[in-house]
């Protein structure tokens, strides 16, 4: 069996996830803060920096996938992963994932971040299964009967840390970390108290909504995402934490995908 070398573009609203695969394995991840004003050319000289980093030279990548929830960083990434590596881009789409089914009237109005996630849920031999993904936004995707059937999307731990500073005077940020009360004795600690207990509290609340409309009780449910690790240690809805799902499903498309790349028809 010929062996890959693929590399792997996650772009989110906060930050960009690069992830280089040597067959089924990551050798090398990185986060690039996204910016939405970013050049071609900038990209350009980024990848080169990454991969001199990592020791390889272009021509060795063997497949190149693409993932983003952020609509004019696509033509700018494309460009860029086209010039400087020469070889076809498979980008994640409704239409370029693997005949994953998705229970939407309007499928390409699916984040394929989301389908990602639940590509890779499905890769692991799964039909049914839920991926909490904790970034910008915390998103519950869910894998039901092979497909996509939909979910739910909150704001994120940071973005409810931003939302409550923002619109009351009072109220400064603070670092988010644990305290074990509930009735906290400052500030500071109310707001970590409100934002994590409450976070968890309507993680439990709704999973289980979530268990109950599908019809399963006892389901494997997965975390990913900047916050997932922070939060595993405190729930017991969740069992695993996998900070590369994500890529990996955008690694099942770089390998597997139909070649759909049409921005023109993506946007």
């Amino acid at each position: 069996m010929k062996r890959t070398l693929v590399l792997t573009i996650d772009i989110g609203n906060s930050q960009t996830a690069i992830g280089i695969y040597s067959d089924t394995k990551v050798e090398a991840s990185y986060r690039l803060v996204t910016n939405d004003k970013t050049t071609s050319d900038e990209i350009f000289f980024r990848l080169n920096e990454l991969t001199k980093h990592f020791g390889r030279k272009p021509r060795e990548f063997t497949h190149i996938g693409l993932s983003s929830v952020v609509p004019q960083l696509l033509r700018p990434w494309v460009k860029a992963l086209n010039s400087y590596f020469s070889k076809p881009i498979q980008i994640v789409s409704s239409k370029n994932c693997l005949n994953l089914p998705i229970a939407y009237p309007r499928p390409a109005s699916v984040g394929p971040d989301r389908l990602c996630n639940v590509i890779a849920l499905r890769s692991m031999g799964l039909s049914n299964g839920i991926v909490v993904d904790m970034g910008t936004a915390t998103s519950f995707d869910v894998l039901h009967n092979g497909g996509f059937a939909g979910g739910l999307i909150m704001p994120g731990i940071n973005a409810s840390m931003d939302a409550l500073t923002e619109k009351a005077a009072m109220l400064l940020p603070v670092s988010i970390k644990w305290t074990n009360k509930f009735v906290a004795k400052n500030t500071g600690d109310a707001m970590r108290a409100g934002i994590l207990h409450g976070f968890l509290g309507q993680l439990d609340y709704l999973l289980n909504g979530i268990k109950k409309e599908i019809g399963i009780e006892s389901i494997h449910v997965i975390a990913t995402g900047g916050w997932g690790q922070m939060l595993l240690k405190r729930t017991s809805v969740i069992k695993k934490y996998d900070p590369y799902l994500t890529l990996e499903g955008i690694r099942l498309v770089a390998i597997n995908g139909n070649g759909f790349n049409d921005i023109e028809d993506m946007e």
